[in-house]
């Protein structure tokens, strides 16, 4: 008798434990919103230079702007772009600009030899399925982990440079937010895969770009999708297996990027509402790329994404 007291009394303590967990998860989940939203809102407009406070104390000022342009950081053997050749009205003359004096390939189909986007796409991706399958446990969501935003300041003179198929193009960083890539840029959707060349330019155009761990949470994952196709039709949606386990999913913008274990949709709306379609070429049309393209983006107010988010 007196061992069915000591066993109920552990049953009755594991679920007092069990609930007073879940309300502590839930809790710091809900109050982190608001809290989380501010920090993401004053990171993003201190990248933008808009606190000159700051300016002063990380040691930005008017030198950034007159920086040549060359790919960051810049390497001997990178050509100095020339100028852009602009509308009045600030759209692209042609999308097919060809090849300047000093060798720059324009942007759009080239080809054959250079970039058809169809062509060689080996030197990018060997076409393997660990890029897009989870081999592992799948990732446990944690409401506890914050989500991350981080920007660089990138001057308004760069102008990355485009490569043909026959270059290899590397990234310092991980999870590139700029750099050179190729000249053709894909179709806006969703991918089963798709190599970061292509992406890049993809994000030079204004559009967000989500990634994800092929084994995070599959609840969690179709979430972020849905907020990000019902916003804009300008994205691309791709898994990624170089992000951190403790941050499987990740948002990308031209300069920007948040990471997340959870999607916090208030923090992921706001994203996308700050950061969508501020890439240094306005450009809503689609490109020539679609190789493993599952699902063609679907225009939400019209083609040129004048509303973000309209049911926000």
């Amino acid at each position: 008798m007196g061992n069915h007291r000591v066993l109920l009394l552990f049953i009755c303590f594991g679920v007092v434990l069990h609930y007073v967990d879940g309300f502590y998860h839930k809790q710091s989940h809900d109050d982190s919103s608001e809290e989380d939203e501010d920090v993401l809102t004053h990171k993003l407009h201190k990248q933008h230079g808009a606190n000159k406070e700051w300016a002063r104390e990380t040691g930005y000022d008017d030198e950034d702007e007159k920086w040549t342009g060359r790919w960051m950081p810049s390497r001997s053997d990178d050509p100095t772009p020339p100028p852009k050749v602009l509308h009045k009205t600030g759209k692209f003359k042609d999308h097919n600009v060809p090849a300047d004096p000093d060798h720059l390939i324009g942007m759009g189909v080239q080809s054959k030899q250079c970039d058809d986007g169809k062509t060689n796409l080996r030197v990018d991706w060997n076409w393997s399925p660990v890029n897009y399958t989870c081999y592992d446990e799948k990732i446990v969501p944690n409401y506890l982990t914050r989500p991350l935003i981080y920007c660089e300041h990138i001057p308004s003179s760069y102008v990355p440079v485009h490569k043909c198929m026959t270059e290899i193009i590397e990234y310092d960083d991980d999870i590139p937010i700029y750099g050179s890539h190729r000249p053709v840029w894909p179709v806006y959707g969703e991918y089963k895969f798709i190599p970061k060349q292509r992406w890049i330019h993809s994000l030079e155009h204004g559009a967000i770009v989500m990634l994800y761990h092929p084994c995070a949470n599959p609840m969690e994952v179709k979430r972020l999708k849905k907020i990000l196709s019902s916003c804009l039709r300008r994205h691309i949606i791709t898994p990624y297996t170089s992000l951190n386990e403790d941050r499987p999913l990740a948002l990308l913008s031209w300069g920007c990027r948040l990471t997340m274990s959870v999607v916090n949709p208030t923090l992921v709306k706001h994203f996308i509402k700050s950061r969508a379609l501020r890439g240094p070429e306005p450009i809503a049309k689609h490109g020539a790329f679609s190789e493993f393209l599952k699902h063609v983006a679907k225009t939400i107010t019209d083609e040129e994404d004048t509303t973000i988010c309209p049911e926000m």
